[in-house]
């Protein structure tokens, strides 16, 4: 990237901005889409959660949100509405920790003034956020987790240094200014074309849970013998798991009424790519990118081996440096386009609705999230029970799955509006058939 075009893009990249009325922050690439594809169901919440050892002291979890709060100015923040774009002010209204309810990331919209677009909750031993994709992404949002935590003990008398981790800050200095920057647009290129079009994948046919009830279960599984047997598959984990899902996903295509099937034949499953891993930043907003694998099912069902061989080469062969530009090419040119930049906010959001529906949900069944292992100062780790990522909800794919790993032990949680249980049972079923031990845990049992 030449010169001139990198100090084009870190200009495009920042995203906090000051002037007579205060402080304001523009929306990342990623974030745009968000106010009018959500609402009160698909909230765009996704959650992280900690189990720890005593009961949460709500007074210290209080002082260290606020503390936590103030180090992540770019995410104390609330959604407001020009003529244009949406943008983002500071949120001025005190955050409070509130009580946690059965049912995560429901009754949540960020298009309601005077709304944070991140929360946190707890009850007995759970502290657990919630942050709206609008503001960042799991990485981001697990960052702001383990300094909530770190502060929360440090109050509670457990002293802790962070050591080289450098996802724990110093809360009383100064965010570095990288930490909000829009990635997507300090790595723009339009040197390469937009991705090829895909076809409309197949939608699990069940019917919705119950208005602000989503399910969330629990696959606990050892972490050493579920990485042997992704190596014996000749598989990563995350490949091994997608490939779980894909298997899940055949067997619910096959069982489907034979007119539905055909008209959706195309089976993809998404698997996010923490851009960081390419690209150097200290973003803490959104930079994730997707990927697809997909199956055919006119070609015929695939035995498991085959769908995990398939997977593998698939993922590596779309995880790619300039296959991923591609796709930050075409977002973030739409953006920067002079023509939609001038339509006005309401045609936005009717396209971008139409948008989100054609070349978002309608294209994939379903995604499972690898957020990958998650450490803590060591003197914390006895203190912190077990982690726990959850998907955000959607409505167009129903159940869909969030992964991380902590002390040995993997956490595979689905997240469901669908009645239907079928996708969490065919998958945790299929880790049991490979030999593994899975201990399943659903706030919803019934």
């Amino acid at each position: 990237m030449s010169g001139n075009v990198d100090k084009v893009n870190r200009n495009k990249a920042r995203t906090g901005f000051s002037d007579e009325t205060g402080p304001w922050y523009i929306l990342d690439n990623a974030g745009t889409i968000m106010p009018p594809v959500t609402d009160s169901v698909s909230t765009s919440l996704f959650r992280i959660q900690a189990t720890i050892d005593e009961p949460v002291n709500l007074a210290a979890l209080q002082e260290a949100l606020e503390a936590t709060a103030r180090r992540f100015p770019y995410f104390t923040l609330e959604l407001r509405r020009g003529f244009f774009w949406y943008y983002l002010e500071p949120f001025t209204a005190g955050l409070r920790v509130e009580e946690d309810t059965q049912s995560p990331s429901q009754d949540f919209n960020i298009n309601k003034r005077g709304t944070c677009l991140f929360r946190v909750r707890a009850k007995e031993r759970r502290i657990a956020c919630e942050f709206s994709h609008c503001i960042t992404d799991g990485t981001g949002g697990l960052r702001f987790l383990k300094n909530l935590l770190v502060e929360y003990f440090r109050l509670r008398g457990t002293v802790s240094e962070a050591g080289s981790d450098p996802d724990i800050y110093r809360l009383d200095e100064a965010p570095d200014h990288e930490e909000s920057e829009d990635a997507y647009n300090r790595y723009f290129t339009d040197e390469y074309p937009a991705p090829d079009p895909l076809p409309r994948a197949f939608h699990m046919p069940s019917a919705q849970l119950p208005r602000h009830r989503y399910r969330v279960t629990t696959g606990i599984i050892p972490l050493e013998p579920a990485l042997a047997k992704a190596k014996e598959l000749g598989a990563s984990l995350t490949e091994l798991l997608a490939a779980v899902y894909m298997d899940a996903l055949q067997s619910i295509w096959l069982a489907s009424p034979a007119k539905s099937a055909k008209r959706r034949p195309h089976l993809a499953v998404e698997v996010p790519v923490n851009m960081r891993k390419f690209y150097p930043t200290r973003s803490n907003r959104n930079f994730s990118l997707f990927v697809l694998a997909t199956q055919d099912m006119r070609l015929g069902p695939r035995g498991f081996p085959e769908i995990v061989s398939r997977m593998h080469h698939q993922l590596r062969y779309e995880i790619d440096e300039r296959t991923i530009a591609q796709q930050i090419s075409r977002n973030v040119s739409g953006v920067r386009n002079i023509f939609v930049r001038l339509v006005p906010l309401a045609v936005k959001d009717l396209f971008a609705r139409l948008l989100f529906s054609s070349m978002g949900e309608d294209l994939l069944s379903g995604f499972v999230s690898n957020l990958g292992v998650v450490t803590m100062p060591k003197e914390l780790e006895p203190r912190i029970e077990r982690f726990e990522f959850i998907p955000a909800p959607g409505v167009g794919n129903k159940t869909s799955g969030s992964v991380l790993s902590w002390r040995g032990m993997l956490y595979f949680s689905f997240g469901s509006l669908a009645k239907s249980h079928e996708m969490e049972r065919l998958c945790l079923t299929r880790l049991r058939r490979l030999g593994l031990p899975v201990k399943v845990e659903c706030n919803f049992p019934d």
